[in-house]
């Protein structure tokens, strides 16, 4: 990461021509702090392995207010506390994530807010200890196109406080959590973007899908949004602690 900054004032990256920082085969330590982060301090840059099952990195990734910052072909994993794989935040960031894996962190998978802009791309979030995926915050923009969200100590999915998450691709699948499937609250989205016959959520310890309104907030909102541009939603249901 020291490099990649000295490479970026010696040289303008641009969305077209980033920064790729190739990592072989093999595990990758990232020496960081106590839970085992590195920060991604520039834009246009991209971490290329070698294949998900090929090239690791231990230790999780922090992107804040970056542009045109990419991670391909890589497994990452965080055993580190509460560790995360990847957290993403902030309303100037800009990620894209193809065909990673994130899995067994000691916390969340992947984190994104404070108004983030992030893609992924047939990506795996499993065995994670706590949700695969976690969205929240006003202007929070997530897509996943055919990802995979299972057997996490809690939620596959969850998004609140008005995040909106789009989901895109029959092979989506959201499994086998302990938690909930898919849980919005607090007046976040949740978009399917399939036939409301697609199995996209199944086979989780708790509801596949849950639009809470803890706390005496809002409830969230899950909804199949069909080709004809028509939605269907799943029945609200009020929770209360």
């Amino acid at each position: 990461m020291d490099l990649a900054v000295i490479f970026s004032e010696r040289k303008e990256y641009t969305v077209t021509e980033p920064l790729k920082i190739r990592l072989e085969q093999g595990i990758h330590e990232i020496v960081g702090d106590h839970l085992g982060r590195m920060n991604v301090t520039c834009s246009h840059i991209t971490f290329v392995g070698k294949g998900k099952d090929r090239t690791t990195i231990r230790g999780g990734l922090s992107v804040e207010n970056q542009q045109n910052v990419a991670f391909e072909e890589l497994s990452i994993t965080n055993l580190r506390g509460f560790g995360y794989g990847l957290l993403l935040q902030g309303s100037e960031t800009t990620v894209d994530v193809l065909t990673c894996v994130v899995k067994e962190c000691g916390g969340f998978g992947m984190a994104v807010g404070g108004g983030a802009t992030v893609t992924a791309t047939q990506c795996e979030f499993m065995e994670n200890g706590g949700n695969g995926v976690l969205c929240r915050d006003t202007n929070t923009k997530v897509r996943l196109n055919d990802c995979k969200m299972y057997h996490n100590r809690y939620d596959g999915l969850v998004a609140f406080n008005h995040a909106v998450v789009d989901l895109h691709g029959t092979k989506t699948d959201i499994h086998s959590n302990k938690g909930r499937g898919i849980r919005a609250d607090n007046r976040a989205k949740v978009n399917i973007h399939l036939p409301s016959q697609h199995n996209t959520s199944h086979d989780n310890v708790g509801d596949d899908r849950n639009q809470e309104a803890m706390y005496g907030a809002a409830p969230g909102s899950i909804a199949n949004i069909n080709a004809d541009g028509t939605f269907t939603h799943v029945v609200v249901e009020e929770v209360n602690y």
